[in-house]
């Protein structure tokens, strides 16, 4: 009996393979090998339900520091920043060895000042410096005729002098330098008309007043068309 059903399956499975092969065609008689038209395929099945959600993980610790990394390659240089606020003055530094002498300079040129001048009358006034009235030279204005006064336009060294005719009474005068008295001249009047004279070099500051002046009652100066009694100076350097 049980070899009766495997010959059945057999013969079965041997009808099935041969009609898969292409040898069964399409017929409506019986006892012949008839396929039929595949079918659509079916819907999918519907999604399953989510499953719970899973426990919350904890952080790990942290792991150890790994080894420090090799240095880079050096960048390109950055801009210039921002120029900063100055610092605070440093310390004075030491002298430095003296320099070389310069070329010596083109001659340079120091102005002329000078002054001569005469009395217009004889025997001036004692109470005060003698006032020489006439002008023979004094461009720069250096002398003052109304004071009677040589005031020092530079600082510089000057010479003074003075030439005086004596008649009728003995002279006694004094050169004074802001009032201090620096050189005294003394003559004796004998007869007819004398002549005396004096000179001095001064280092004057500039405004500095230089004056001749009659000490006491010793006023024999002199003038008159062919007698002359004078003060002069100029700057030496």
């Amino acid at each position: 009996m049980i070899a009766m059903r495997q010959v059945t399956f057999l013969v079965a499975i041997l009808l099935v393979i041969h009609c898969f092969l292409g040898n069964c065609e399409v017929a409506t008689k019986h006892n012949e090998c008839n396929t039929g038209v595949p079918g659509i395929p079916g819907t999918p099945g519907l999604n399953g339900q989510h499953g719970p959600p899973g426990r919350d993980g904890k952080d790990g610790e942290p792991g150890t520091n790994g080894d420090p990394g090799t240095p880079g390659e050096k960048g390109p240089q950055g801009p210039p920043g921002k120029v900063g606020p100055p610092g605070f003055p440093g310390a004075k530094g030491i002298s430095g060895p003296p320099g070389q002498p310069g070329f010596q300079g083109a001659p340079g040129t120091r102005k002329t000042y000078a002054f001569h001048v005469g009395l217009t009358s004889s025997y001036p006034s004692t109470d005060g410096p003698i006032k020489f009235g006439k002008v023979f030279y004094n461009e720069q204005s250096i002398y003052n005729t109304g004071s009677g006064k040589f005031i020092a336009p530079v600082d510089g060294l000057y010479f003074l002098t003075y030439q005086i005719t004596v008649y009728n009474k003995n002279v006694h005068i004094t050169l004074q330098h802001n009032g201090k008295i620096v050189q005294y001249m003394y003559h004796v009047y004998g007869s007819q008309t004398n002549q005396a004279s004096g000179a001095s070099i001064l280092a004057l500051k500039q405004k500095a007043e230089v004056w001749l002046q009659v000490v006491g009652t010793n006023n024999g100066l002199y003038a008159d068309s062919d007698d002359d009694t004078t003060f002069s100076g100029f700057l030496i350097s």
